[in-house]
């Protein structure tokens, strides 16, 4: 009996360390999932890997072999966005970030551009990435937010964007 309640504990606290790193996103998503103007729906991995796969095939031969790494360890993906009459209020997205920061989330890229706000958190365990979530917001009005969840190694990340930093430093 001992054991039983013991292991009954132990299953209890391991569901709810894996939903410690989405409660964040959990709780924005049932604020604002049945908002007029907001949409959200997630994308299975599998479908997301054959979507990728599809859309590679039109890229140039070096583009695919740097996306590749990072295609083949992505799970699913979720996306929230507003439409032409949604609005999510800045401080719920301020909030959102200081919360997912709090859950040891780490920024891994912050940019601005005029009123064009673009950052990436990640989340992950040993060198592993398990999480990457973006926020782009081009004004007061629109805005999107990508979770991908996934196996990415910080190696393929920088390799990926050291490949497009080349490309594009050739292109000048």
């Amino acid at each position: 009996m001992k054991s039983f309640f013991l292991s009954l504990i132990c299953l209890f606290s391991l569901s709810a360390l894996s939903t410690a790193q989405e409660q964040s996103l959990n709780d924005f998503n049932r604020e604002y999932s049945r908002r007029d103007g907001i949409r959200h729906f997630t994308i299975p991995g599998f479908l997301a890997r054959l979507a990728g796969n599809i859309a590679l095939k039109d890229e140039e031969r070096i583009d695919r072999e740097a996306i590749k790494p990072l295609l083949h360890n992505m799970g699913s993906v979720s996306i929230w966005f507003t439409e032409d009459d949604g609005y999510v209020d800045h401080r719920d997205i301020a909030q959102l970030k200081e919360n997912l920061l709090d859950e040891n989330y780490e920024v891994l890229v912050k940019v601005r551009d005029g009123r064009d706000d673009v950052e990436v958190l990640t989340w992950g365990k040993k060198d592993v990435i398990r999480r990457l979530v973006f926020f782009v917001q081009e004004d007061a009005a629109s805005f999107v937010m990508v979770n991908v969840r996934g196996y990415f190694t910080p190696q393929d990340i920088s390799e990926l964007a050291d490949h497009y930093i080349n490309k594009s430093s050739r292109k000048l």
